[in-house]
């Protein structure tokens, strides 16, 4: 901003200048001061910005941002990243219930795909375009779902995708190799257990943690080329979505250690307990420093596609600044994402979070690629993206999985059968369709 007050340049920085401090201003009068709106993080006063996310909870990627913040922290004295959200499973609805009081808690989030586009949707991001020609960088093509307007208002800071993760040495004890097909996948899970001590493969299913659940569970009816919505149809009793449910449930009783929950599960991985996961490319971290196995985490590999399609949901997760939090805090935030998405430092942050997937261009080294044994089969799987596979519910994901995880829960337990459960649910989501989608 030009000072038009001013008939000459001065040697001094503008910067320079406000920190300063009041002493050199004390003689002149408040009157002769021109009116202008300096941001408080250029200011001697240290602006302060709360980072809202889930990740802090979450194993190697926690530790990862915190190493990225401490070394943003050291570079510059201005701006302060304060830790601030939930675990997972309660990450998402409390965010829902702030955007429906009109406010969202941080001054800087991170959302999941399908909640990302409902916030924006709802004029709870702004424009981060200044943000990306100031880090120099290009933007992935996968980038432009989270355009409004024409201008992005999110940035990707993890793209994960979908895929079989196994423990190799597990594999080759038992005298298995990867599954052909999804048949020689359910014989392989179940030579591979013996319970109480091992266990074939794991998914979520506990109904205390139903977001976690419907996360993984979409890729179910994936693996049978599916989805679960075209536009505003649900498509809860179409067969790839009964297949795949059919597939889980048998998994579920020949394979799955039951009544586990996502803590405990992946304790058992990391102790050779648990030999396969239907899971996201950034499960693999909380495992690279494992203290229990040590040889775990060389152990890993991901599978080749071998169902129909070949396909895995892929979920970009960006990070936001809040269009409802002060114009100051705003720019201090912008300032930190444009530090954080300068390739050096994004490239970094990539690595530190074991991630394989980058937003920019050249924001992946090939030398880093190279030691990841564990993600041949992640880039072998086909992208799918989340609002291909949910359709307009997209915007709704939160209350479709409301409708249907209670009915996968019935057909666990063996109270109702794959067709009668997913009958009701498609009752039930048609229903919700009529209510959100007219509102």
């Amino acid at each position: 901003m030009s000072n038009q007050n001013s008939p000459k340049k001065s040697n001094i920085s503008r910067r320079d200048f406000l920190k300063m401090g009041s002493t050199a201003a004390a003689g002149v009068s408040a009157a002769a001061l021109p009116k202008i709106h300096f941001p408080n993080f250029i200011r001697q006063s240290k602006m302060e910005l709360n980072f809202l996310t889930w990740f802090w909870t979450e194993p190697g990627r926690g530790d990862a941002w915190r190493a990225m913040i401490q070394k943003f922290h050291e570079a510059q004295s201005d701006i302060h990243i304060n830790e601030s959200g939930y675990g997972e499973n309660d990450y998402f609805q409390q965010i829902l219930i702030q955007a429906r009081s009109g406010r969202i808690d941080g001054d800087l989030f991170t959302q999941t795909p399908d909640g990302f586009l409902r916030l924006m949707n709802a004029g709870h991001t702004i424009s981060l375009e200044d943000v990306v020609k100031k880090a120099g960088v290009t933007l992935s093509k996968a980038q432009d779902m989270l355009r409004k307007d024409g201008e992005v208002n999110g940035l990707d800071i993890v793209t994960v995708r979908f895929g079989l993760v196994y423990n190799k040495a597990m594999f080759d004890k038992a005298g298995v190799t990867e599954p052909t097909d999804l048949d020689n996948w359910v014989e392989i899970a179940t030579a591979l257990t013996d319970r109480p001590n091992q266990f074939g493969i794991y998914s979520p299913h506990m109904a205390s943690e139903p977001f976690t659940v419907w996360f993984t569970l979409q890729q179910w009816a994936v693996l049978y080329d599916g989805v679960w919505a075209e536009g505003k149809k649900p498509l809860l009793t179409s067969d790839p979505v009964i297949n795949g449910m059919k597939l889980f449930k048998t998994m579920y009783d020949n394979a799955m250690p039951q009544g586990t929950d996502v803590g405990t599960a992946n304790q058992m991985v990391a102790t050779s307990r648990i030999a396969q996961d239907m899971v996201v490319s950034a499960a693999v971290n909380q495992w690279k420093t494992n203290t229990e196995d040590p040889e775990l985490y060389g152990n890993l590999r991901s599978a080749a596609p071998f169902w129909p399609g070949g396909k895995g949901i892929t979920r970009i997760h960006p990070i936001c600044v809040n269009a409802n939090t002060e114009p100051e805090k705003q720019e201090a935030a912008k300032e930190f994402l444009a530090w954080l998405y300068q390739k050096e430092n994004y490239q970094e942050l990539l690595e530190r979070c074991l991630d394989v997937i980058p937003a920019i261009e050249g924001g992946i080294r090939p030398e880093y690629r190279e030691t990841l044994t564990w993600a041949d089969g992640y880039d072998a799987t086909n992208a799918i993206t989340v609002p291909e596979v949910l359709g307009d519910f997209v915007l709704f994901n939160d209350e479709l999985g409301q409708v249907v995880t209670p009915h996968i829960e019935e057909i666990l337990a063996g109270a109702k059968s794959v067709e009668d459960a997913m009958a009701e649910a498609q009752v039930e989501a048609e229903q919700l369709a009529e209510r959100v989608f007219t509102e």
